[in-house]
């Protein structure tokens, strides 16, 4: 399956200035998407059908908060088909990354992590593209494939503000 690239999905732009203080993060909770985040506004939920490589229909569900200047940050889960499941972790993510990185994009950085008490494997990317910058904490719980993600310009999705963002991110039962 071709993970689809959410930076085609989302919005980038410039928000400078922008400081944690500005921004009152509120909980949010998926019961659909099993997942809790604190979002920096009141949250848009949409959700986008595919197409897997077989052929098989699949639902991107995004929830996401856009700020002054086109900012955005945004939380995306599809639950990917049995054999993108069985593949391994690395190739998963690094088909993810490269999804999101596209041809016109730099991959700045990346780390890889565990994710919750259940200890989910994951990875950080930061990614440079033309219109901004792309900060993904991609994780994978089974079947499901969540990315948690900060777009705009540098100084924003390297702040304590994404940092608060993205590490507030929790799958839940």
């Amino acid at each position: 399956m071709r993970v689809p690239s959410i930076t085609a999905l989302i919005l980038t732009g410039s928000l400078a200035g922008l400081t944690s203080a500005q921004i009152e993060f509120k909980p949010f909770a998926s019961s659909a998407g099993r997942y809790k985040v604190v979002f920096p506004g009141p949250v848009k939920s949409d959700t986008y059908d595919l197409t897997s490589a077989d052929k098989t229909p699949l639902k991107l569900y995004v929830d996401s908060v856009e700020l002054r200047g086109g900012t955005s940050f945004a939380v995306t889960y599809i639950d990917v088909t049995e054999a993108t499941a069985k593949q391994p972790t690395g190739q998963w993510l690094d088909k993810v990354r490269d999804g999101n990185k596209g041809p016109d994009g730099k991959l700045i950085e990346e780390k890889d992590l565990t994710v919750g008490l259940e200890k989910y494997p994951g990875r950080d990317i930061l990614i440079e593209k033309p219109g901004g910058f792309v900060r993904n904490r991609a994780v994978i719980a089974g079947r499901r494939l969540y990315q948690v993600l900060v777009q705009g310009p540098k100084e924003v999705v390297t702040s304590p503000s994404a940092d608060r963002f993205l590490e507030s991110f929790e799958i839940t039962k």
